[in-house]
């Protein structure tokens, strides 16, 4: 070997392991993680947002009923009574229907559509003073019944 190869020799240095990785930047590996994290957070947040929406609609709904039964007796109401539900049952139902003709719905075919989305176990004879109770002198109905159909379908549709 000449002169130059030795002095080329001397200065190579003996295997030697890498340094330490820095933390920044993440591999893309993490990134991907950190984009599906942020997603399913996303989604997650977008879930509660929408059920406490519900539930202040229901609670809204509900406070009416209750507002319905405390300032319209039925018995000394009841035409008041039977509009005011007549009201809730149709502001519930526009809201969870609104690509129906239900808001044009009057009489018994209202009716007839209201006991359709209603479970079967549910006692829907009362609902028929929503039809005909408005235009009889002194309607005959069940408050109570009507009052348990309306929160039905608050907690069914609203």
């Amino acid at each position: 070997m000449n002169a130059d190869g030795s002095q080329l020799l001397d200065q190579l240095r003996d295997i030697h392991s890498a340094g330490q990785p820095g933390w920044w930047p993440p591999a893309p590996g993490w990134w991907v993680l950190a984009l599906i994290f942020g997603l399913v957070l996303a989604l997650l947040l977008r879930k509660l947002l929408q059920r406490v929406s519900i539930r202040r609609r229901h609670s809204a709904w509900l406070q009416e009923l209750e507002l319905l039964n405390r300032e319209q007796d039925p018995a000394l109401r009841p035409h008041e009574y039977l509009a005011g539900l007549n009201r809730l049952f149709r502001a519930v139902a526009v809201r969870a229907f609104p690509g129906t003709a239900c808001a044009r719905l009057q009489g018994n075919p209202w009716v007839d559509w209201i006991r359709a989305l209603l479970p079967e176990q549910a006692e829907s004879q009362s609902l028929g003073a929503l039809a005909c109770g408005p235009y009889e002198p002194v309607p005959q109905f069940d408050a109570d019944a009507l009052n348990q159909l309306a929160r039905t379908w608050v907690k069914l549709y609203g």
